[in-house]
Order: structure tokens, then sequence, then C-alpha cells
């Protein structure tokens, strides 16, 4: 199911007894390509955290007048949709573009695994400040609606379609009767649902959607929200766009036009004001259920707009302490984000070591011809293919500086190094090597302990607490769907020097329900528990009218492949911070040469 139209219903029809009018069954993100790599490095970073972290329907990409950000859009695009885990809407414009151009993108879009696509005029020309009434792009397609009867004639149902709205009309329109004429012919013409322009006034959306209703256009239409961010670029944007501004919001917006944050927590206000507005609407022939988060790229605002409408929750490390990085979804199919990649689709289980490096898995196993479901299997099996031991994904989108900031400019001692993890794990350290996000909400619950293994030498980097039977609409553990339980084996990775790794060693044989497996760099094993060709299970639930499903697992020939890839970070992301020959260079290099890294469960 890679089509958004039917991602749509999917979230209706699995919400029709829980909906809570207050927040949206479902909502999405859009997000423009920038103009520098070092821009575009750190965008990709955003929407892999804002898609793990808000669980969006879906995000979009915008694509510059004459496809003049091709490269970059299809970049963005291309990324969340082989490793955000969702589902992408590829702007494509009319104006500017000639039949080839249009046929190279969207085969370029077919290529990559991209199923949906809104098709639009697009900006008038340069020589032109905007449209006028009766003005077409002049290109292979005049109009939007050329451009949908092309890709309908063309691709058939390979994709889904989606057109704009404009609740105050565009400019090339005479009327509002034909600008919903005209939309309706979007329509009647192949497109699935309808995003709108955005707007203050919601009065003026809901009177848009009642004569979209009254015309027979029964589809889903989004409206367009727009986070006010500071008062020059709201007037800026409101102004270009011709939208109206109600008196109310003006009068909250003037006192403190000068103090940026100040116009931020209003406009998150204004944002969850105008949402219940809409969503209040619901169940009568408006019936608007979802939201269209115009984000400019930026990720406080939606999130505290989204926490506010209580469509996401905070997963608290402690009642003192919570942050915007605690944010967790709470209605996960599996306890990773799976791929929307179809050839990914019925993936149902994966090993737990790239838990937190989802895009080097994703990265490494993209050639597969089949992917694992109801049972992980033999690792060797030719069915599954090799991890590769090429695709090492490593994320430089980090500045040099900001390594250094996080990692150390100097370490001198391991205690330096320890240190490092131990901040991590306490949420003062926001990135390491080995892991991309923030420590999970699981891990809360053993916090301490993690803390306190860091500071003496047991460096973790993935880790989950046991937990036994707690049903799966738990919002720290649960996943699956409501009405079931989920397990859990207690679970850590962790890098350790050899005289650690003799201790960890003896403490697993001591005690039978235990397993390691570890290795250090120069390929030395230790083991304990561990048969050859064995999987455990890590990760379980059971479900009504279904299999055990087991999600998670431990294969220690996957466990090597992750090894390799673990100890090369040590290189890549630390190591090449200091200059070769000084204290802190042969520090890190003593680290990945000697110490042994594990996996304990």
């Amino acid at each position: 199911m890679s089509h958004i139209i039917d991602k749509i219903e999917e979230r209706r029809k699995k919400n029709r007894d829980y909906q809570d009018k207050n927040k949206p069954v479902y909502y999405s993100f859009e997000y423009f390509p920038p103009k520098t790599e070092a821009g575009l490095d750190n965008l990709l970073s955003r929407i892999d955290r804002m898609t793990s972290r808000l669980d969006p329907l879906f995000v979009d990409v915008t694509w510059g007048s004459s496809g003049s950000t091709a490269a970059r859009t299809m970049a963005v695009a291309s990324h969340a949709q082989r490793f955000a885990g969702t589902h992408v809407l590829l702007h494509l414009t009319c104006s500017g573009m000639s039949r080839s151009q249009l046929e190279q993108a969207l085969n370029q879009a077919k290529a990559g695994g991209i199923r949906n696509i809104l098709a639009l005029r697009g900006d008038p020309p340069r020589s032109k400040r905007s449209w006028k009434i009766g003005d077409v792009s002049g290109s292979f397609c005049d109009r939007a609606i050329d451009l949908v009867r092309f890709i309908k004639n063309h691709y058939g149902d390979y994709f889904c379609i989606a057109v704009a709205g404009h609740p105050e009309g565009h400019p090339s329109s005479t009327s509002p009767e034909e600008e919903i004429e005209h939309l309706k012919g979007k329509i009647d013409a192949g497109a699935h649902f309808i995003m709108t322009q955005f707007f203050y006034d919601t009065n003026i959306f809901l009177k848009f959607v009642k004569a979209c209703r009254q015309s027979k256009i029964k589809c889903p239409i989004l409206p367009g929200i727009m986070p006010i961010q500071s008062y020059s670029s709201f007037i800026r944007m409101t102004n270009y766009c011709n939208i109206s501004v109600p008196r109310k919001v003006m009068e909250r917006l003037e006192p403190v036009k000068d103090d940026d944050e100040a116009i931020k927590e209003i406009g998150v206000e204004i944002a969850v004001e105008m949402c219940q507005t809409l969503l209040s609407a619901s169940g009568n022939e408006e019936c608007i259920d979802g939201i269209h988060f115009y984000t400019l790229n930026l990720e406080r605002s939606v999130t505290q707009i989204l926490l506010k409408m209580g469509a996401i929750d905070i997963v608290r490390q402690s009642e003192e302490k919570a942050s915007l990085n605690d944010v967790f979804p709470t209605d996960r199919p599996l306890p990773w984000r799976p791929s929307t990649l179809q050839e990914r689709s019925k993936e149902e289980i994966r090993p737990i070591n790239w838990a937190n490096r989802p895009a080097s898995y994703v990265m490494r196993t993209e050639t597969w011809d089949e992917f694992p479901n109801g049972r992980w299997g033999d690792a060797t099996s030719p069915a599954f293919g090799e991890l590769s031991e090429v695709s090492h994904f490593y994320n430089f989108s980090i500045p040099w500086e900001n390594r250094i900031a996080m990692l150390g400019a100097r370490p001198k001692t391991l205690e330096d190094i320890y240190e490092v993890f131990a901040k991590y794990v306490e949420g003062t350290v926001t990135y390491i090597p080995w892991c991309e996000t923030p420590l999970q909400p699981e891990s809360f619950l053993i916090q301490p302990q993690l803390v306190q293994l860091n500071r003496g030498g047991f460096l973790t980097i993935n880790s989950q607490p046991s937990v036994n039977g707690i049903p799966s609409s738990n919002p720290t553990f649960g996943w699956g769907g409501r009405g079931g339980y989920v397990y859990q084996k207690a679970y850590v990775e962790c890098f350790v020097n050899p005289e650690n790794a003799q201790k960890l060693l003896q403490t697993v044989n001591d005690n039978p329900s235990m397993n390691l497996y570890g290795i250090n760099s120069s390929g030395k094993e230790i083991n304990a528990g561990i048969t050859e060709g064995g999987t455990t299970a890590l990760t379980w639930g059971v479900f009504p009218n279904r299999e055990i499903v087991q999600p998670t697992v431990f294969d220690p020939q996957a466990f090597q492949v992750w090894a390799e890839e673990a100890f090369s970070l040590w290189t890549n992301m630390w190591l090449d911070l200091y200059e070769p020959g000084g204290d802190s260079y042969d520090l890190i290099e003593t680290v990945r040469d000697t110490f042994f890294f594990g996996g304990n469960n």
C-alpha cells in the first residue's frame, strides 16, 4: 500500500472507533530543498528525526520554478522514501517544463520508489510577479489539470495524484465558482485528494470546503497550516500570496512583533486554535480530519503544535526532566519504523544491531530480492541476500566543530571517552557516531544503570530492558496495534576493554539464562551461550487473529557485519577529528584496536 490516498483511508478506518475530535487522524509535513550542500545534509537529518519522532503520514518536497531545484528535490525525496520510512509526495510543476523534462522527472520518481505526485501549475515566469486572470503556463502542460491527465494517460494508476486548492482563489480564476469548477475538473481527471494553500482565516477555509462538497468534490481536503515563525516573514508571505489575516490575529502579533520568541509562541497558539476549529467541523459536510503543515524546514513549532493537540506524547525521562527530544510515536506498527518502499512492504523482522542507525541497515539490504517476514531464518540464505560489506552509511551532516563539541576537543584518558558515552545516555550529548538520535524512551527505565555502566568502562550503544506481557497500547513499549501483548528480552551492546570483556564473560557463564557474543577489530571472538547459526528473538508480540510476531532478533552472523561497521565508526567519525600522532588520536586508535564489542542478552 504505497498510495497516500490508501493510507488516509487506512488511518480513518483504524481510528473510526477511537477518534478524538481535538486531534488529527493524520498529518503531513512539507519541506523545500536548501541551496547548499551543508543545508541539504542538515535537512536530511531533520527529516529523519521528525519522521521517526513525530510519525507523519507523509512528507512532501517542493519543486522549484521550471525545475530549477530538480536535482536537490529528488535528493531529498529519494532519501526520505528510502531511509526515513515515510511516504513521499513529490511536487511537480507545469511551468517551464517540456514533455521530456516531465517524463524524466516522473521516471526518476518511479525508479526511486516514489508513487505520489502533487500536480501543480507552478510559479509564473520570472518576468511576471504573479499569474493574471486567464493566464496559462505556456509550457507542454498549460495548467495542472493537463498535468493530471498526462500522468494518468502515460502512467495509469502507478501514481497517486494530489492537486492544490486555493481557499481564497487562484489569481488566474475569474471567480470563486470558476475556481471550484476547475478544481472539480482536476479531481474528475484522476486526482485523488486536495492540499490547500496556507491561510489564517478558518471561516474562509470552511466556506471553501462547503462549496467543494456542494459541487460533489468528495475526496479528502487537507488544510495547509503555516506556523508563524517571525513577524517580518509572516507579513511578507501573506502579502505576496494575498492571504487574508483576521484582525484578531494581528492584534495578538503586533504588540510583540520585535520579539521572535514571543511571535513563535503565539504562532503555535494560533495554529493549535485553527486546527481545533477545523477538526471540530468533522462529522458534518466539511469533514476535516487531517492537517498539512508547511514546516519551512523547521521542527520546533510543528512539534509543539502536535503536542498541544495531543497528537503525540512526551515519554518522560523523569517528572522533572522532559524535552522535545522525548517525543515518541505511541502507535507503532513495529518496534522499528518500517520502510515504505514497495519491495520491502512485507518486511517484518530486522536484527537489533542497527536500531540506532536504521539508514545504514536499509542501505546494506536494498539489493535483497526478499525480506524476512514471519521468521528471520538463516542469515546465509540466498533468498535474503547478504548484508553488504561496502555500504557503510556515515552521517557527515554534523559539522566538524559540532562533533568536536560533542565528542571532545582533546580527550586524554579513557575516562574522558567514558564520560562522552555517559553524557549521551543522560541526554547532555545528543549524538555519538553509533546513535543518530537521542536515547530511545524505552531505555529511560534503565537509564541510571546505563550511566553507571558507561562511567565504569562499559560503553553502551544499544539497549532495551526486559518487558513481560505489557499491553501493546503502552505508550513506551507498545507496538503492533491495540488488543495485543508485547515482550522483550533484556539486551545491551557495548565496547569494553579486554579486562572488562573477561569479567563480562565470567558473569554470563555464571548465569545460564544469559548469552554473550563479542569480537574485536582483529576478529578475535568471545562467546557464551551462542551456538553457530543460532538466532535469538529479542522482541515478540501476541495479537488477536495473528501468529506470534518476532520483529527484532539477535543473529551472530549479522552481528559480525555490524561489528565491522561499529569499529569503522571510531575511525571515520571520531579519530579523524584529531591530528595523527597526537595524544587524542592515539587514545581513540587504542580503543578501536584493543576493545571488544559485544552483544549481551
